[in-house]
């Protein structure tokens, strides 16, 4: 989606009413104004040699994946009582949401539709839906193994996202000569020092979280009964 001004707005939910356009599958119908055959974007980015159908594809799961990261970011904003956890994670948002634009500029440039959900990108969707519904279902856990859990599944998008990158640097290096082929490898350097510095947070994150707790009980229990007070206080205020 573009601004009047031109610039690229981050769609963080591909739906129909975002102008979203979809290619069928075995147990999937679409509407024929939203339908991509399996022949389209043959001429994406058709300088690099490399074949445009499945590289739409593929960009439409590496956004997919950026979009989930959005999605987490803010149910773990939401979901915790830790208010330095609940203010990095808004920054992470942020960063994220230039991300996803990043993504969804290279797309546009290469002659593709952000709007895509290809079949690689609902696998994508797929996986990131199971890891929400689980931590809505974390009701059953104290706020310190929320806090852990919600790390975890932080990493773990990190890590696909970081793979993603690096696919995106090895399509650049395969790509032939070209106007593609410098996007490609303009959009990896804009995306792969963020992603490099959310997976270097999120792992001394959890080291920093798990030896702190294994070595120094008192802190612990102070920090639990931190989390409960202001969850307390939350909950008073409607936060």
């Amino acid at each position: 989606m573009t601004t009047p001004g031109g610039n690229i707005m981050a769609v963080t939910a591909v739906r129909p009413e975002t102008g979203a356009v979809i290619r069928p599958g075995p147990m999937i119908t679409v509407a024929p104004s939203r339908e991509v055959a399996e022949d389209d974007y043959g001429d994406l980015a058709r300088d690099t040699g490399l074949n445009g159908p499945f590289l739409a594809d593929q960009l439409s799961a590496f956004v997919a994946q950026e979009r989930i990261g959005i999605n987490l970011l803010r149910t773990l904003r939401a979901r915790t009582d830790d208010p330095a956890l609940r203010s990095r994670y808004g920054e992470l948002e942020g960063e994220t949401r230039r991300a996803v634009e990043a993504w969804e500029r290279l797309i546009e440039n290469l002659g593709g539709n952000p709007q895509y959900v290809s079949p690689a990108g609902r696998a994508v969707e797929a996986l990131g839906d199971r890891t929400a519904q689980a931590l809505m279902l974390s009701g059953s856990v104290d706020p310190e193994t929320f806090d852990q859990a919600g790390l975890r599944a932080f990493a773990s998008t990190v890590t696909q996202r970081g793979l993603n990158v690096r696919l995106l640097a090895a399509l650049a290096r395969e790509a032939e000569g070209g106007a593609s082929r410098d996007l490609l490898s303009a959009a990896m350097g804009d995306l792969e020092p963020a992603t490099r510095d959310h997976a270097d947070w999120v792992a001394k994150q959890l080291e920093q979280v798990t030896v702190s707790r294994a070595k120094h009980p008192f802190v612990r229990k102070v920090a639990q009964a931190t989390q409960h007070a202001a969850a307390k206080a939350r909950s008073v205020l409607g936060g």
